[in-house]
């Protein structure tokens, strides 16, 4: 079957579903100029490449303990991106479609820029943020609360700008805190470090000649605490390896979706649309996949430039689109969905 065939049988599903449930990974943010964790688009935070530490390992919540500073000017980077970017038109395209439906539609999404809160007829009412978002805040030792992040302190937080570029001479630690400096020089890419003999290095602190470590938070900056209390703070977000998460709202926005899920009828025709979720970390792959196998009139529709394919025992009712991105997928079936309401 033709990819316009495709996009028009996917129209076709849109146009006649009562509901509709939106699963979407970090494949739905690229667009929004937002990486994912690996493959074709994966997240760039310059010192990653000096450290040789890939992005998921950075996202794992031991550096709030270990190396506070280090940890907090990855997070502050990717708060930045998320909140500072702005959710493409896609999701209103989603959520367009749902709000024409007689039973309306709930979003799923592993994303944590919560971008789905901030698209209209959606919000925070009608999403599920599995993995949480940047938008709040915890203790980094849980005390059972979550607050909302106070943009304004991670505004000010203040990290050196990373501006180096290829060739540029360098002082290099080895641990974290060092005294002793070694002299390296920027890669091609103004990232990767090496040595004098064109050796790639994998450092743990990096400057200027006589300057500031570029890796961290300064010194003189404040880290984000708790308001009430003062204690260390970290994003509620569910990291790798994370055993210190507090869940409470990530349960609270689940109790509201299966609430709307039970009061479905089980023949309602469903259309589940999956974008952008990768199978290295498969819960939106695997959501989707239940919510198609408990209504028997659903239809899973899987936009997934690299990975669009089903199970064996959806393949009857699915519809897979690869090798196109998220937005213009989406823009696509939308054009044709317009022709088909006349």
């Amino acid at each position: 079957m033709s990819e316009e065939a495709r996009l028009q049988q996917v129209a076709e599903i849109v146009h006649g579903a009562g509901a509709l449930v939106i699963c979407t990974g970090a494949g739905m943010g690229v667009d929004s100029g937002l990486g994912t964790f690996r493959g074709r688009n994966a997240g760039v935070w310059p010192p990653l490449k000096a450290l040789q530490v890939d992005f998921s390992e950075m996202s794992c919540p031991e550096w709030f303990e270990t190396d506070p500073r280090l940890g907090w000017a990855f997070w502050h980077f990717r708060h930045q991106a998320y909140t500072k970017g702005s959710p493409h038109v896609g999701y209103d395209i989603l959520a367009k479609w749902g709000g024409r439906m007689p039973c309306g539609l709930f979003s799923v999404t592993s994303n944590i820029d919560g971008h789905w809160e901030r698209t209209e007829g959606v919000g925070p009412e009608k999403v599920v943020e599995c993995h949480g978002a940047v938008t709040h805040m915890q203790c980094v030792k849980d005390d059972g609360t979550i607050w909302r992040t106070d943009d304004r302190e991670m505004e000010a937080m203040e990290l050196p700008a990373w501006d180096l570029q290829p060739g540029e001479a360098v002082e290099v630690g080895f641990c974290k805190g060092c005294v002793e400096w070694e002299p390296a020089v920027m890669g091609e890419d103004g990232a990767t470090v090496v040595s004098a003999d064109g050796k790639e290095l994998a450092v743990k602190a990096l400057r200027r000649p006589g300057g500031i470590d570029l890796m961290r938070v300064t010194e003189a900056s404040p880290l984000p605490v708790k308001p009430e209390t003062g204690e260390p703070a970290r994003p509620n977000v569910l990291m790798f390896g994370d055993w210190g998460v507090n869940c409470d709202r990530i349960d609270a926005q689940e109790q509201r979706f299966e609430k709307w899920r039970n009061a479905l009828a089980r023949d309602v025709p469903l259309a589940i649309v999956e974008v952008g979720a990768g199978k290295a970390v498969p819960t939106i792959r695997h959501w989707a996949q239940r919510m198609a196998r408990g209504f028997p009139n659903s239809t899973l529709v899987r936009i997934n430039y690299d990975d669009s394919d089903v199970p064996d025992d959806l393949v009857g009712r699915s519809l897979s689109i690869g090798g196109i991105g998220a937005l213009e997928a989406l823009a696509r079936i939308d054009s044709l969905v317009d022709k088909l309401r006349g």
